[in-house]
């Protein structure tokens, strides 16, 4: 009995070495991969347009000005379905993630351990949060914006329009969670989520499509904003 308990506690303590390495590992990574850039040639367009990083001090969302792009993704995010907005949208917001995570935790403190859990190491089904905002972003700590040619923008549309779920070119609203102090919604999202393939590996993702120099891989948004800080 006692061997047998012996052999038990030694392979317990061999999971918990080997979670917390991995989890090292995983950390020291993210770290590294913060300084290591791609797209390194990019050169601020002269005639570009202003782009937007918000971040809500873990996640980063992308942020892109409507202009003459109301219309188009007006089709798949109608106006009218988001409830709170007052005025006219003048930057539509997109964020990506684990449709789990997204619906149940409206806020840090619905957070649950079997949430993160899942989110992490069980690849899922995912989401797009989708915001339209009223006013241009004012920079800050967890603002920051970048400036992208024509030929970029296109490119990072393309990617983020990629990741809507459609059926019949139509997007599908999930009608029933929606965080507070924004105009939101969230959608049905193509792709699966995981450790590797997190929130912000997603919306750095999309600012690699658009040529601007990033990290070339990060699940933090630290990641990201850290690329924009003015010199």
């Amino acid at each position: 009995m006692k061997k047998y308990a012996f052999k038990v506690l030694k392979l317990a303590l061999k999971s918990v070495v080997g979670i917390v390495a991995f989890v090292g590992l995983y950390l020291l990574s993210a770290y590294c991969c913060h300084f290591i850039t791609i797209n390194n040639d990019y050169i601020i367009p002269k005639n570009g347009t202003e782009i937007f990083v918000v971040s809500n001090g873990v996640h980063a969302d992308i942020c892109l000005p409507l202009d003459e792009d109301a219309d188009f993704w007006s089709k798949y995010f109608d106006i009218e379905d988001f409830k709170t907005l007052n005025t006219k949208p003048t930057y539509i917001s997109f964020g990506w993630g684990d449709k789990g995570f997204f619906l149940d935790t409206p806020t840090w403190d619905d957070l649950t351990f079997w949430t993160a859990f899942k989110a992490l190491f069980i690849p899922s089904s995912t989401a797009l949060h989708v915001s339209y905002v009223e006013n241009k972003p004012v920079l800050s700590e967890t603002t920051k914006s970048f400036f992208v040619d024509d030929a970029g923008l296109k490119k990072m549309k393309a990617y983020i329009h990629s990741y809507i779920s459609l059926q019949n070119n139509s997007s599908n609203l999930i009608d029933c969670c929606r965080y507070p102090n924004v105009h939101d919604n969230f959608y049905d999202g193509n792709g699966s989520y995981h450790m590797f393939r997190t929130c912000n590996v997603w919306t750095n993702q999309v600012i690699k499509e658009g040529g601007i120099k990033t990290s070339v891989w990060t699940p933090f948004d630290t990641g990201i904003l850290t690329q924009f800080e003015k010199e």
